[in-house]
């Protein structure tokens, strides 16, 4: 059985390396659609130090959006964390393994720009036989303006056409196993879909009516290993590994992201008994495919009585070398019975740059049965 346990953890830990070339291989490549920009001050001259960023690189980005209000307050860190319930199946599909129960949540997100986002999930545990979740996110960017090209030569170049509004949504289904107690294994399968509205274009003088609808597939690789050392957990996952897709000339992918995070308990690694206290602290390290490398800390400290129904949640967390995002916090109440039935309330608070957006407010609901 050890050697089974081995050969599949060196397997994942593969296929993560070889997802992280492939990003490496990305970032090199010489398409200057895709290359890191050089940005220069007006006039064009060179600055001493020249600022390097990787942004605009991916589509269907609302599949980065919060999905949970637990993680979102932890500044989206937690890859290795269980205790999400279905919740879990978006950010680590290998900590769906620990899910016993049947859960069912809903999250809605009020992000920048007075946009929303909207997430629903389940998990199935299959008695042994692993668990199963899936999911559901949408995003409402609100209406805008619609134009279209003004072919008279007197004209002022468009035409208003009224307003227009965009779909975004994507499913997920996915599977977390359990290879030992402490070693577990996850995949997601992704369905996305993002229709930005019809454009006009002019060929050969005439106005043409073009589509930018797409439909996107991807999955998802995920790992969770506790080293048996106070509970400390080691995890990964790739997220939206996807080939890339083209609207009219400019290729690019879903948002992938790679993830590398510990968990470590806190109280246990004081020597402590967690019971009813319990500590976690959670640090996270991406590559996003869009933006450089960032690290995500998060500290969640949680009271609940032994044999106690009733549990109580705070949260904090802070976000590195992002451009507007920076700290969050939350809390979160549960009421779960022994035969682990109950409810769950989460809410998290993220602070952007008040020059650019509002600060984004996240609640989510769960009901275990």
């Amino acid at each position: 059985m050890k050697r089974i346990v081995k050969a599949t953890y060196l397997l994942f830990v593969g296929l993560f390396m070889a997802s992280s070339m492939v990003a490496v291989v990305d970032a090199q490549q010489t398409d200057p659609l895709r290359d890191r920009q050089q940005i220069l001050p007006d006039g064009g001259a060179e600055e001493d130090n020249p600022i390097f960023i990787k942004v605009g690189q991916a589509g269907f980005t609302f599949m980065k959006l919060p999905t949970n209000a637990r993680n979102a307050a932890l500044g989206d860190a937690g890859v290795g964390q269980i205790g999400s319930g279905a919740a879990g199946v978006f950010l680590n599909p290998a900590t769906l393994a620990f899910f016993e129960g049947r859960e069912a949540f809903a999250t809605h997100v009020e992000w920048i720009a007075g946009t929303k986002a909207e997430v629903i999930g389940a998990a199935f545990n299959l008695q042994g036989r692993g668990t199963i979740g899936i999911g559901f996110q949408t995003y409402d960017a609100g209406t805008f303006n619609a134009t279209s090209i003004d072919t008279d030569p007197a004209g002022n170049g468009f035409t208003n056409d009224g307003t227009f509004s965009t779909s975004n949504y994507a499913i997920t289904a996915g599977y977390g196993l359990k290879i030992t107690d402490r070693f577990a294994i996850g995949a997601n399968f992704k369905l996305a879909h993002q229709d930005l509205g019809n454009g006009s274009v002019l060929m050969g003088g005439n106005l043409t009516t073009i589509s930018n609808s797409k439909n996107a597939f991807a999955f998802d690789l995920g790992t969770y290993f506790n080293t048996g050392f106070r509970n400390t957990v080691l995890a990964m996952s790739v997220q939206n590994f996807s080939q890339e897709l083209t609207y009219q000339r400019e290729s690019f992918e879903l948002p992938r992201n790679i993830r590398l995070g510990v968990l470590v308990d806190v109280l246990s690694i004081a020597g402590n008994t967690p019971v009813p206290h319990h500590l976690n602290l959670a640090f996270d390290i991406t590559n996003p495919v869009d933006f450089d490398e960032q690290v995500l800390a998060g500290l969640e400290y949680t009271f609940q009585a032994a044999g106690s129904p009733l549990g109580f949640s705070g949260r904090g967390g802070y976000k590195t070398n992002h451009d507007t995002e920076s700290f969050s916090f939350g809390g979160g109440l549960k009421y779960l019975t022994e035969a682990g039935k109950g409810l769950k309330i989460d809410y998290a608070y993220k602070k952007f740059d008040a020059n650019f957006f509002s600060s984004v407010h996240v609640v989510t609901a769960a009901i275990d049965f």
